[in-house]
């Protein structure tokens, strides 16, 4: 019986181990997405993302999309302005940045580009990497760019930030 128990604790303690070794190789420090009206996002809804602090190093900001397949066009353009906010000296100091990111969304062959779900798909682009100092924290914006005042069949907008 002895045996048992501590052949059964040795495996209960190589599973919390292979977990938290795991757990810690996720780069992402922040993941998050707003919502938008699938019948239309329009173009002054300005979708903002405050980023709490971050300790220092090389970050990458992604943008996250899901579309539905009710989106009327193969793209769409956006513009993402990255305010970087440090505080030196009791004194805030800030940087801005505007990146314009043009994501495809149906390929040549008229299907959905991405992670498909299945009314949606889920579309990751990679926008720009950059260095943090220690406590830097980002407030980030994204309005979309198209001709059309309303886009419908987007869903969410979201950014993943992601310590390399």
């Amino acid at each position: 019986m002895k045996h048992k128990v501590s052949t059964l604790l040795y495996i209960i303690v190589l599973m919390i181990t292979i977990m938290s070794t795991i757990s810690c190789n996720d780069p992402r420090t922040y993941d998050q997405y707003r919502g938008v009206s699938l019948q239309g996002w329009l173009r002054n809804d300005t979708l903002t993302f405050d980023i709490p602090r971050q300790w220092e190093g090389n970050y990458q900001l992604d943008l996250c999309l899901r579309a539905a397949r009710t989106y009327p066009y193969r793209n769409i353009s956006m513009i993402i302005e990255r305010k970087v906010i440090n505080y030196k000296q009791h004194k805030k100091q800030e940087r801005t940045y505007n990146d314009t990111v043009n994501c495809e969304i149906v390929n040549d062959k008229g299907t959905l580009v991405g992670q498909k779900g299945i009314t949606s798909t889920e579309i990751r682009q990679p926008i720009t990497s950059f260095q943090l100092n220690r406590n830097d924290s980002l407030y980030v914006t994204i309005h979309h760019i198209m001709s059309r005042e309303s886009v419908p069949g987007i869903s969410d907008v979201g950014i993943r930030l992601l310590k390399k």
